[in-house]
């Protein structure tokens, strides 16, 4: 290889060359955005549809259907999954990854506007958003006041959302649990009927006159003037004193029959923060922003904020994602500092200071041009980013290690400080190369893997491929170079270091006698081996498989249901329930109530619940985050919510990884309803007695009482009044209609609802003021035409991919694999005999383990091949490679007994692990049969090559091995669920790998050689 001489030659080009590469990287580190997840663009979509007062099946037939169909044609929809409830239709959209989500969130867009004039014409809100990471809160704050208004709240939080707008990096800042006002037309239907004026007329009246039509121009002489028209009404006066009709000579005002008030509308969401009145306020940051910096100038402003607030008022900070993201880089860049500190320990104990000197500088070299390559491709510092560097950190000395050990060997061998940096770099040259390819190529696949795992995890395999190339280029030509000038040539007579002479020891001692009994009992060598490898996958069932760790957050997500059909006050009344017993545990720093929504997205896998008047939640923070003492307090209050029996009361932590319905979750499909219910209540019987289950929750265990309008339609004939307008009238009393909207002059904009006059609340009661009006112009009372049902129905309707079907979920106890559970009920359920056109879909963690391992699985496939083509052309040979990838059931039997030992299980991030240690292992092999083939070119027999081989490369395998080991191990040792997995997975597995590979690739070398050419050499030794 020429490129070490050409490097020597030119070494000053070199110099300059990685200092310039250097330099750009610590510009790309100070400058570069950071976050504590990837901030991705998913490809889901939400489609929220409030329609108040409408049943499920109503809003099935009217809203679901139509928009499910049009979605359903779209291209690239992956799958559709609704939830129907009264006044509410949650639509959520997954599509195809690969595909623009910004352009597919278009399409969407545009296909439920175009579906729009088919649909209700009194559909209060339709939106669709899109599901990413990007609409996170990266703060939450909350003013509070047990005595303001929430008018006068409302005015400051207005004020610190214009403040907070101006900050550079802030996206939106969204105020929320706001009771909007209403311009209420509160009508006296006795009165309209005493003056003859039908509901239709006033409403039809009061949206002509706020039409605005545009007058035109008039050109008078030279000058062109612009007609102005009334323009809709500006002043609740013009409102009140609009004309609805007129008869013997007398007007009929709106404020006759109605009383026209500015009002808040029904309140659909409570918030508190510590048990006071709230409003939240929501930040969100822009794309490419320093998360950090940006926390830094958001509280400045809040800050200078405060000093306006009346003493009333009171601003808190709810949730703040800046300190989560510096701790955790900080964390992750400290193992980083750590892993640097043990690898350069290690090589100066083994290859003493000035080897060590070369190596090391290498390390923060490679690391500042690799963040400078990652920072090029869009890429920011985060957790995944971080712990790519810390895999890659053992990874990128090996070539300088194999490089700098060699040169020092032809040095000991009397090669001047020029020739044996040349020497010795050319000898391990191609090795080098092909190792570092064959690396790359197990990660490679990762790096290109699709899907919302593939995305997640691409900067890792990145980081990684780009400290290979880095240190591979080093290695080649900058390691030569330092070698030369700061290695020193061995004194002639000087006795060999006291760590040389103990790994002389080891080598020539019991290493060379188990070498040399596997070359003559190769049978029994390969047995025990493979023995080992039976014994390992044995052992995987005890370790288990999982898919995502928890988040390690010190917060708690409280969840709280009441039965279909409760008031805001009665699911009020549970969330009160879990403040008083959040009150009274120790270490809760605060907490933050929501009734009728869910909290703000604080987190990218837990999306935020709209609109529901039976449900609640409550944001808990602790003082800190200590697991035994996280879990003790989780169960305290699970055990306490268990006491309140009117709702259902769930408590979560949160978890890394996709998100997902619940850790189990089963559909069942089907058209029938009542079928459906039933063989949901058998499976949620099922999930019951299945041991490890909790909180499990069928949405069709309870029906629904309604009310239902029933007509008389015989009795509405006779007396000529039609269906629309006594539908018209039950849907303005009770509910209310939006008839226009109206701008102040001010610049105010209010929405004018025509309603019933009532106080306070609605009650039954006032059924009763309900009048209408038939075709001759009649008052007719509404209780003489239809009469008020009590009637059961369905509390909720969910479709999956437009079929109708019920999803049965549970909690897993913190002692019990979710994997093995969800496996048990499958079981059970095969054995179910379903009736012809039902059947289940499994969900929840299972289908989404299924999924990330599926795509993982092919990942490394995918590696497999690619890497034994460039070993095939590496050695020209197909046997070889099979003795490299030997390598691969050796390194997985230490995996498996690693987690075992160790007690973690087989998740998905150890999966990843797995995937990156096969390019890792296969190096020791290729290193040890590539200097074996040189030395049989030279001359060497076939046994002296391979002992010869196996005794040189000792050192640098096992040094090789140290490093990728103690590399990781401050990340393997740290605390959280999440990286000490990956971690001892790799550290197993180069632990087993690196042992048996010493003895096994050398006899599996012998075995695979052509009998013919040991004949040869057999015939040569006697010679």
């Amino acid at each position: 290889m020429k490129l070490p001489n050409i490097a020597i030659k030119n070494y000053k080009l070199v110099l300059i060359a990685v200092a310039l590469a250097s330099l750009s990287g610590l510009s790309s580190y100070l400058t570069m955005k950071r976050s504590e997840d990837p901030l991705l663009s998913n490809p889901d979509y939400i489609i929220t549809v409030v329609y108040p007062g409408t049943g499920p099946k109503d809003m099935e037939e009217l809203v679901v259907d139509p928009i499910e169909e049009a979605i359903d044609e779209l291209e690239d929809i992956k799958e559709i999954n609704t939830t129907i409830e009264e006044g509410l239709a949650t639509i959520m959209v997954k599509g195809v990854w690969g595909v623009d989500p910004d352009e597919q969130h278009d399409e969407l867009i545009a296909e439920v506007n175009s579906m729009k004039p088919s649909l209700p014409e009194d559909i209060f809100q339709i939106e669709v958003t899109q599901v990413t990471p990007k609409q996170v809160s990266i703060m939450q704050l909350a003013l509070t006041s047990e005595t303001a208004t929430y008018r006068h709240m409302h005015d400051y939080a207005e004020e610190l959302e214009k403040q907070l707008e101006k900050v550079n990096g802030v996206k939106t800042v969204e105020i929320q649990a706001y009771p909007e006002q209403e311009v209420w037309v509160s009508l006296d239907f006795q009165k309209m009927a005493n003056q003859n004026v039908p509901l239709s007329q006033v409403i039809n009246t009061l949206r002509g006159n706020n039409a605005i039509v545009p007058g035109g121009n008039v050109k008078s002489g030279g000058r062109s003037f612009t007609v102005k028209t009334s323009g809709g009404y500006k002043t609740m006066e013009e409102l009140a004193s609009t004309v609805i009709t007129s008869g013997d000579g007398k007007l009929v005002y709106l404020r006759d029959i109605a009383k026209v008030h500015l009002d808040c509308k029904d309140q659909q969401y409570y918030a508190r923060f510590n048990g006071e009145k709230a409003l939240f306020l929501s930040i969100t940051q822009k794309d490419d922003v320093n998360i950090l910096e940006l926390t830094d100038a958001i509280n400045t402003s809040i800050i200078d904020f405060q000093f306006q607030l009346p003493v009333e008022l009171t601003l808190h900070q709810v949730f703040v994602q800046g300190p989560s993201v510096s701790q955790r880089i900080q964390g992750f860049v400290g193992n980083l500092g750590q892993g640097v500190a043990l690898i350069g320990i290690l090589v100066l104990i083994f290859l003493g200071v000035r080897s060590a000197a070369v190596i090391i500088t290498v390390i923060p070299t490679s690391i500042i041009i690799s963040i400078g390559m990652l920072n090029g491709t869009g890429f920011g510092l985060h957790q995944i980013s971080i712990v790519g560097l810390v895999i890659a950190l053992g990874l990128l000395v090996d070539n300088a290690i194999v490089v700098v050990d060699n040169i020092t060997r032809f040095m000991q061998e009397g090669y001047s400080l020029r020739q044996a940096a040349a020497k010795g770099t050319s000898e391990v040259g191609n090795a080098v190369i092909s190792s570092t390819i064959t690396t790359v190529l197990s990660f490679m696949p990762l790096a290109i893997m699709d899907g919302a795992e593939g995305l997640f995890l691409r900067s890792l395999p990145l980081i990684v491929i780009f400290a290979l190339i880095t240190s591979l280029i080093l290695a080649l030509t900058f390691s030569p170079i330092l070698s030369r000038y700061i290695l020193k040539a061995p004194i002639s007579g000087k006795k060999p270091s006291q760590i040389d002479r103990g790994i002389q020891r080891i080598i020539s001692g019991p290493y060379r006698q188990m070498l040399n009994f596997g070359l003559r009992h190769p049978a029994i060598t390969l047995v025990m081996a493979i023995l080992t490898f039976i014994g390992g996958i044995a052992l995987f069932p005890l370790v288990g498989v999982s898919l995502f760790p928890t988040a390690d957050k010190p917060l708690y997500l409280v969840d709280i249901e009441t039965p279909k059909g409760s008031n805001l006050d009665k699911t009020d009344a549970a969330a009160r329930f879990v403040e008083s017993v959040v009150d009274t545990m120790p270490g809760i720093l605060s907490y933050a109530t929501n009734v009728g929504h869910g909290n703000p997205q604080i987190y990218y896998n837990r999306l935020s619940k709209s609109y529901t008047r039976n449900y609640a939640q409550v944001l808990v923070n602790l003082d800190s985050y200590e697991e035994e003492q996280f879990y003790a307090t989780l169960h305290q209050l699970r055990d306490a919510f268990t006491q309140y029996p009117e709702a259902r009361i769930t408590l979560s932590e949160l978890k890394q990884g996709v998100p997902v319905e619940a850790p189990i979750a089963i559909k069942i499909l089907g058209q029938d309803l009542e079928t459906i219910k039933a063989i949901g209540k058998d499976l949620e019987a099922l999930f019951k007695r299945t041991p490890g289950t909790i909180n499990t929750y069928n949405p069709l265990s309870i029906d629904k009482t309604d009310i239902k309008v029933d007509i008389n339609r015989d009795k509405a004939g006779l007396i000529g009044l039609s269906l629309y307008d006594i539908d018209l009238a039950v849907r303005t009393s009770l509910t209310g209609l939006v008839v226009d909207e109206m701008t102040m002059d001010n610049g105010d904009q209010f929405n004018i609802v025509a309603r019933l006059s009532y106080d306070k609340q609605l009650t039954l009661g006032d059924f009763d003021k309900i009048y209408t009006t038939n075709i001759t112009g009649d008052k007719v009372p509404l209780n003489q035409v239809a009469q008020l049902k009590f009637t059961r129905s369905n509390a909720q309707i969910d479709h999956y991919n437009t079929d109708r079907t019920v999803t049965i979920t549970a909690d897993v106890l913190d002692d019990y694999n979710i994997m093995v559970v969800t496996q048990h009920i499958l079981d059970e359920l095969d054995q179910y005999d379903f009736p012809e056109g039902y059947y289940y879909h499994v969900s929840g963690e299972y289908k989404a383990q299924q999924e990330s391992f599926g795509n993982t699985g092919q990942s490394l496939l995918i590696a497999l091949i690619a890497i034994f083509a460039v070993l095939v052309l590496q050695f020209k040979s197909f046997r070889q490679p099979m003795i490299v990838f030997s390598a691969i059931p050796l390194a997985f039997t230490g995996s498996i007994v690693t987690l075992f030992i160790t007690g973690w299980t087989f998740s998905f991030f150890a999966f990843v692990g797995f995937t990156s240690l096969v390019g890792i292992v296969i190096n020791t092999s290729i290193i040890l049969i590539d200097y074996t083939n040189q030395l049989r070119d030279s001359g060497f027999s076939m046994v002296r090559a391979i002992k010869k081989a196996a005794e040189t490369r000792f050192k640098p395998i096992v040094l090789t091995t140290l490093t990728t080991i103690l590399g990781l191990l401050p990340l393997t040792l740290s605390s959280g669920d999440l990286w000490p997995p990956l971690g001892w997975t790799i550290i197993g597995g180069m632990i087993s790998s690196t042992f048996l590979t010493l003895i096994i690739v050398p006899v599996l070398y012998k075995l695979f050689s052509s009998k013919q050419i040991l004949e040869e050499e057999e015939v040569m030794a006697e010679v």
